[in-house]
């Protein structure tokens, strides 16, 4: 018989006075709300209810875990950390049940664990850092001693102990190269998809595209503005300051069809208005309403697998990684153009030149070829 945990994880839906829903995954303990962990997992899904989901069931794996061994979430120190994640890793070897390598955990998935038990524990001393009252003594109660030594180890020496026994990380397509670009968008079933993942080929984060409105597209200028960035609306007293970005022909030319055949189809039949470019097309409760990540993302792999690529390997990042190597290519094989890191910064919205390291394909053949030339011609004017 499976046996009953305490904490668990469950899904609240919340009315509002604007009699709209909500949703929220939440903690409950012994079916009751669990407040000091649901406190903090509000803060964590305003942004994304998904990142409260995900960050909810690594903190119910641990709570579970100290309950097994009748230590309360207040009383925990930084050896049962170590502990829960020596476990992770190697399984109970009290009750002789060790993991295969198949089975442990990845190093992603353990540092996210660290991630959340950190967090949790940092928000807690955060907030309970108050004067309390012991019999008739007045003390000084700081709970740092308590939470402190959990969220402030540093757990990333245990994590790299345990690499050589982690699965590995996913090998995921970083780049696309010209042919798979035009293979992908070959393989689509609606111009809506084709259009969407072409807007990732120009730099654009998925939440990005998935943003646009129609008043941020110009169909005549071919500029488009997204609305949103990494969940948050940037938009402040009507004035977008997001990246303005010019878009080819070709994009422009899907995007419009798209706009005057299958979005005026899906708007008619729905009797839904969208200020949203992306909507959902199929007939249902949800056609006219706008495409989400998660659906899109189900749509790419599908396009992926039509395509006869690996799905497993298809991110809806791979176009932004494209766009920024096509840069630095550029920026290779034509320095006269000054395309220099400052621009791409700015063309891609970050704040910091390290930024672009993390998109650098250091096994390029276009800047190596263009590297070596450039070196081989030098020294043959110096002959």
């Amino acid at each position: 018989m499976r046996e009953e945990k305490t904490f668990r994880v469950v899904v609240f839906r919340f009315e509002t006075d604007a009699s709209t829903n909500y949703t929220r995954y939440m903690i409950t303990k012994n079916y009751m709300p669990f407040f000091p962990g649901n406190q903090w997992l509000e803060l964590k899904s305003i942004r994304k209810t998904s990142t409260g989901k995900e960050y909810a069931k690594k903190l119910v794996a641990f709570l579970n875990w100290l309950d097994s061994r009748k230590v309360t979430y207040e009383n925990a120190t930084n050896h049962h950390v170590r502990e829960f994640l020596h476990e992770l890793v190697f399984g109970n070897l009290a009750d002789e049940k060790v993991l295969s390598l198949q089975s442990s955990v990845g190093y992603s998935t353990l540092t996210k664990y660290v991630t959340v038990i950190t967090g949790f524990y940092g928000w807690l001393d955060d907030m309970r850092q108050t004067e309390m009252l012991w019999k008739k003594k007045s003390v000084q109660a700081n709970c740092s001693f308590l939470y402190g030594q959990i969220y402030s180890r540093e757990y990333r020496y245990l994590i790299d102990g345990y690499a050589a026994r982690l699965k590995s990380s996913r090998d995921y397509t970083k780049w696309y190269d010209k042919a798979t670009k035009e293979l992908l968008c070959r393989n689509f079933n609606t111009l809506r998809d084709e259009a969407v993942l072409r807007l990732t080929f120009e730099g654009f984060r998925i939440d990005e595209v998935l943003s646009v409105t129609l008043d941020s597209y110009d169909a005549i200028e071919q500029l488009v503005q997204p609305t949103r960035s990494k969940g948050r609306a940037n938009a402040r007293n009507g004035e977008n300051k997001l990246r303005l970005v010019a878009l080819p022909k070709k994009t422009c030319e899907v995007i419009d069809k798209y706009i005057q055949t299958e979005r005026a189809d899906a708007e008619s039949e729905s009797g839904k208005l969208s200020q949203y470019l992306f909507i959902n097309l199929n007939s249902g409760k949800r056609q006219g309403l706008p495409m989400s990540y998660h659906n899109y993302l189900k749509i790419l792999k599908r396009c992926a697998t039509r395509a006869g690529l690996d799905a497993a390997k298809i991110r809806t990042h791979n176009g932004r990684s494209t766009k920024v190597m096509e840069f630095l290519e550029h920026q290779s094989l034509h320095p006269e153009d000054n395309i220099t890191d400052g621009i791409i910064m700015e063309s891609f919205g970050w704040r910091s030149f390290s930024s672009i390291d993390h998109y650098r394909n250091h096994n390029n053949p276009i800047i190596a070829k263009s590297v070596m030339e450039k070196l081989h011609r030098g020294g043959e004017e110096n002959e």
